[in-house]
């Protein structure tokens, strides 16, 4: 399973309860226009009191470096849960790098989705960058679609 974006490690937890391994890519200095610093203490406090560390491969660092270089490695998931910057920008961004290490047939996830100007969000655009992907179910907030090209 990919990560993008960790923050306290609250979805890390979740994923590597029933993922075999879960890399986790956040760069953990937080958002400066959100107003959220430094996560890297919390996380790893997070990880270490839910048991999960053995499943985990913390890769600190810019989704954009570190992705590539997970590929490179030969890294292939079968899914990604995205919950980066929020900005349509960035959101398309996320999807491509995690198209790079999830297999054809496997999943994307996308958190926030349904998130925008009328729930007060006005610089989210999950739902758009996800819509145009494929969603395929909605469970909240939660959205997912399938990787093409599954034999």
């Amino acid at each position: 399973m990919l990560e993008l974006g960790a923050h306290y490690g609250f979805s890390t937890i979740v994923l590597a309860s029933v993922a075999e391994k879960v890399y986790s890519v956040d760069w953990h200095k937080g958002d400066i226009h959100a107003g959220v610093g430094d996560s890297w203490q919390a996380f790893n406090f997070n990880l270490i009191r839910y048991g999960v560390t053995d499943r985990v491969e913390i890769c600190r660092g810019r989704f954009e470096a570190e992705v590539p270089r997970l590929q490179a490695e030969g890294v292939i998931c079968d899914g990604a849960f995205i919950d980066g910057m929020h900005d349509e920008e960035s959101v398309s961004r996320d999807l491509a790098l995690a198209l790079l290490v999830v297999k054809p047939g496997g999943f994307i996830s996308f958190h926030d989705y349904g998130r925008g100007p009328a729930t007060g969000h006005s610089e989210f655009k999950i739902t758009e960058v996800a819509d145009k992907f494929g969603v395929q179910g909605v469970v909240g907030t939660l959205a997912w679609g399938t990787v093409p090209g599954a034999q």
